[in-house]
Protein backbone atom coordinates (compact mmCIF):
# COMPACT_ATOMS: atom_id res chain seq x y z
CA UNK A 1 0.00 0.00 0.00
CA UNK A 2 1.44 3.54 -1.07
CA UNK A 3 2.71 5.39 1.66
CA UNK A 4 0.59 8.25 3.74
CA UNK A 5 2.18 11.76 3.13
CA UNK A 6 -0.17 13.90 5.33
CA UNK A 7 3.08 14.79 7.34
CA UNK A 8 4.95 16.16 5.04
CA UNK A 9 4.44 20.05 3.94
CA UNK A 10 2.59 21.04 0.46
CA UNK A 11 6.20 22.96 -0.59
CA UNK A 12 8.56 19.83 0.27
CA UNK A 13 5.92 17.13 -1.44
CA UNK A 14 5.86 19.36 -4.60
CA UNK A 15 9.66 19.44 -4.79
CA UNK A 16 9.88 15.95 -4.30
CA UNK A 17 7.47 15.05 -7.19
CA UNK A 18 9.21 17.52 -8.92
CA UNK A 19 12.73 15.89 -8.55
CA UNK A 20 11.48 12.17 -9.23
CA UNK A 21 10.22 13.80 -12.50
CA UNK A 22 12.88 15.38 -13.31
CA UNK A 23 14.79 12.03 -12.69
CA UNK A 24 12.29 10.34 -14.93
CA UNK A 25 12.75 13.08 -17.52
CA UNK A 26 16.21 12.90 -17.67
CA UNK A 27 16.61 8.97 -17.78
CA UNK A 28 13.83 7.94 -20.38
CA UNK A 29 11.99 11.54 -22.40
CA UNK A 30 8.91 13.16 -22.07
CA UNK A 31 7.63 9.32 -23.10
CA UNK A 32 8.95 8.28 -19.96
CA UNK A 33 7.18 10.66 -17.26
CA UNK A 34 4.00 10.02 -16.22
CA UNK A 35 2.07 10.35 -12.56
CA UNK A 36 2.44 6.36 -12.31
CA UNK A 37 5.97 6.76 -12.93
CA UNK A 38 6.78 9.32 -10.13
CA UNK A 39 3.96 7.69 -7.78
CA UNK A 40 5.92 4.17 -8.28
CA UNK A 41 9.15 5.97 -7.83
CA UNK A 42 8.32 7.87 -4.80
CA UNK A 43 5.83 5.00 -2.71
CA UNK A 44 2.48 7.17 -3.73
CA UNK A 45 -0.29 6.91 -4.64
CA UNK A 46 -0.77 7.95 -8.24
CA UNK A 47 -3.52 10.21 -7.10
CA UNK A 48 -1.07 12.09 -4.32
CA UNK A 49 0.77 13.18 -7.56
CA UNK A 50 -2.35 14.23 -9.17
CA UNK A 51 -2.90 16.17 -6.47
CA UNK A 52 -0.01 18.31 -6.82
CA UNK A 53 0.61 18.17 -10.88
CA UNK A 54 -3.28 17.57 -12.03
CA UNK A 55 -1.81 17.15 -15.75
CA UNK A 56 0.95 15.75 -17.21
CA UNK A 57 2.03 18.71 -19.03
CA UNK A 58 2.20 20.29 -15.35
CA UNK A 59 4.42 17.72 -14.38
CA UNK A 60 6.28 17.79 -17.72
CA UNK A 61 6.68 21.62 -17.44
CA UNK A 62 7.95 21.73 -13.77
CA UNK A 63 10.22 18.91 -14.49
CA UNK A 64 11.53 20.67 -17.59
CA UNK A 65 12.19 24.31 -15.87
CA UNK A 66 14.21 22.42 -13.20
CA UNK A 67 16.36 20.43 -16.02
CA UNK A 68 16.70 24.18 -18.13
CA UNK A 69 17.83 25.78 -15.03
CA UNK A 70 20.37 23.44 -13.91
CA UNK A 71 21.76 22.93 -17.18
CA UNK A 72 21.71 26.38 -18.82
CA UNK A 73 21.49 28.25 -15.58
CA UNK A 74 25.38 29.09 -14.79
CA UNK A 75 27.46 30.15 -18.14
CA UNK A 76 31.38 30.30 -18.05
CA UNK A 77 32.11 33.39 -16.57
CA UNK A 78 33.92 35.88 -19.15
CA UNK A 79 32.84 37.89 -22.37
CA UNK A 80 34.41 35.51 -24.83
CA UNK A 81 31.35 34.96 -26.88
CA UNK A 82 32.17 31.80 -28.96
CA UNK A 83 33.17 30.14 -25.53
CA UNK A 84 29.79 31.18 -24.39
CA UNK A 85 27.75 30.00 -27.26
CA UNK A 86 29.64 26.96 -27.68
CA UNK A 87 28.75 25.99 -24.05
CA UNK A 88 25.27 26.61 -24.90
CA UNK A 89 25.05 24.94 -28.16
CA UNK A 90 26.58 21.93 -26.53
CA UNK A 91 24.13 21.70 -23.64
CA UNK A 92 21.40 22.27 -25.95
CA UNK A 93 22.48 19.36 -28.52
CA UNK A 94 22.04 17.37 -25.46
CA UNK A 95 18.50 18.90 -24.30
CA UNK A 96 17.17 18.44 -27.87
CA UNK A 97 14.69 15.56 -27.42
CA UNK A 98 13.08 17.39 -24.40
CA UNK A 99 12.87 20.93 -26.04
CA UNK A 100 11.05 19.06 -29.30
CA UNK A 101 8.73 17.72 -26.64
CA UNK A 102 8.04 21.19 -25.17
CA UNK A 103 8.01 22.78 -29.06
CA UNK A 104 5.18 19.70 -29.60
CA UNK A 105 3.07 19.93 -26.10
CA UNK A 106 3.38 23.78 -26.38
CA UNK A 107 0.44 23.35 -29.35
CA UNK A 108 -2.06 21.77 -27.08
CA UNK A 109 -0.80 22.94 -23.32
CA UNK A 110 -0.56 26.49 -22.36
CA UNK A 111 1.90 25.38 -19.16
CA UNK A 112 4.33 24.59 -22.15
CA UNK A 113 3.69 27.58 -24.05
CA UNK A 114 4.53 29.63 -21.59
CA UNK A 115 7.57 28.08 -20.26
CA UNK A 116 8.27 27.98 -24.33
CA UNK A 117 7.86 31.52 -24.18
CA UNK A 118 9.88 31.92 -21.33
CA UNK A 119 12.85 30.14 -22.11
CA UNK A 120 12.96 31.69 -25.31
CA UNK A 121 12.77 35.07 -23.70
CA UNK A 122 15.70 34.24 -21.17
CA UNK A 123 17.70 33.26 -24.66
CA UNK A 124 17.07 36.28 -26.34
CA UNK A 125 17.57 38.52 -23.42
CA UNK A 126 20.95 36.62 -22.39
CA UNK A 127 22.18 36.39 -26.20
CA UNK A 128 21.66 40.06 -26.68
CA UNK A 129 23.48 41.37 -23.18
CA UNK A 130 26.53 39.16 -24.57
CA UNK A 131 26.18 40.30 -28.31
CA UNK A 132 26.00 44.22 -27.04
CA UNK A 133 29.51 45.40 -26.95
CA UNK A 134 30.06 44.37 -30.19
CA UNK A 135 26.84 44.79 -32.26
CA UNK A 136 25.51 48.51 -32.83
CA UNK A 137 22.53 49.08 -30.94
CA UNK A 138 20.30 49.40 -34.36
CA UNK A 139 21.43 46.39 -35.37
CA UNK A 140 21.67 44.19 -31.73
CA UNK A 141 17.75 42.69 -32.14
CA UNK A 142 18.20 41.13 -35.91
CA UNK A 143 21.64 39.39 -34.84
CA UNK A 144 20.52 38.17 -31.78
CA UNK A 145 17.22 36.93 -34.06
CA UNK A 146 19.14 35.48 -36.53
CA UNK A 147 21.62 33.58 -34.35
CA UNK A 148 18.88 32.19 -31.99
CA UNK A 149 16.92 30.37 -35.71
CA UNK A 150 20.18 29.75 -36.75
CA UNK A 151 20.83 27.78 -33.60
CA UNK A 152 17.81 26.18 -33.25
CA UNK A 153 17.77 24.83 -36.83
CA UNK A 154 20.88 23.76 -36.43
CA UNK A 155 19.77 21.10 -33.48
CA UNK A 156 17.52 19.56 -35.86
CA UNK A 157 20.18 18.31 -37.76
CA UNK A 158 22.06 15.78 -37.93
CA UNK A 159 25.79 17.08 -38.04
CA UNK A 160 28.53 16.33 -35.89
CA UNK A 161 29.64 18.56 -32.83
CA UNK A 162 32.51 19.67 -34.98
CA UNK A 163 30.12 20.74 -37.93
CA UNK A 164 27.95 22.56 -35.42
CA UNK A 165 30.42 24.65 -33.90
CA UNK A 166 32.19 25.74 -36.98
CA UNK A 167 29.01 26.94 -38.94
CA UNK A 168 28.07 28.84 -35.53
CA UNK A 169 31.80 29.97 -35.34
CA UNK A 170 31.37 31.15 -38.94
CA UNK A 171 28.15 32.88 -38.54
CA UNK A 172 28.79 34.23 -35.63
CA UNK A 173 32.14 35.48 -37.28
CA UNK A 174 30.21 37.33 -40.37
CA UNK A 175 27.19 39.11 -37.92
CA UNK A 176 29.80 40.44 -35.19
Amino acid sequence: MPRNRQDVDREAKVAEIREAAVRILRDGGHPALSHSAVAKELGLARTAVYWYFPAKDDLFVAALAEVYAADLGTPPAGDDVMARLRWAVERLTALQPLTHALHERARHSEAAARLEAALQESMCSRLRALLSPRVPAERLDRVTTTIIVFVEGLLTQPRTTSDRLDLLEFLVTELT
